[in-house]
């Protein structure tokens, strides 16, 4: 136990020297929100966003468009207006008699 204790001491010790710990100065915070802020304002990313939510938009306004006017334009008339009955008797009836007298003669 004691020499992976010394194996452990040994890491941790290379690993101080390898990385410094940060400088403790007054300055440390505000700098670092520059830092912060330099990044948050960058053109590009600001740019991506905006082309985003304007193309979120226009998809939401063409859903919009397709499920308000165009469905209901190209949807035929009789299939909204018909009642049940209207339905049953303008469906294929004498289709559905060859399907009978096939399944008798079999």
């Amino acid at each position: 136990m004691d020499r992976m204790d010394d194996k452990l001491s040994s890491l941790l010790s290379q690993y101080r020297d390898a990385c410094p710990g940060p400088e403790s100065s007054a300055n440390f915070m505000p700098e670092l929100w520059s830092k912060i802020e330099a990044r948050r304002n960058n053109a590009i990313p600001l740019l991506l966003k905006r082309w985003t939510e304007a193309w979120l938009v226009a998809t939401i306004v063409l859903a919009v468009v397709i499920s308000v006017f165009l469905i209901p334009y190209f949807q035929e008339p009789p299939a909204l207006e018909a009642s049940y009955v209207d339905v049953l008797s303008a469906a294929d009836s004498a289709g559905d008699l060859a399907v009978l007298l096939r399944g008798e003669v079999e």
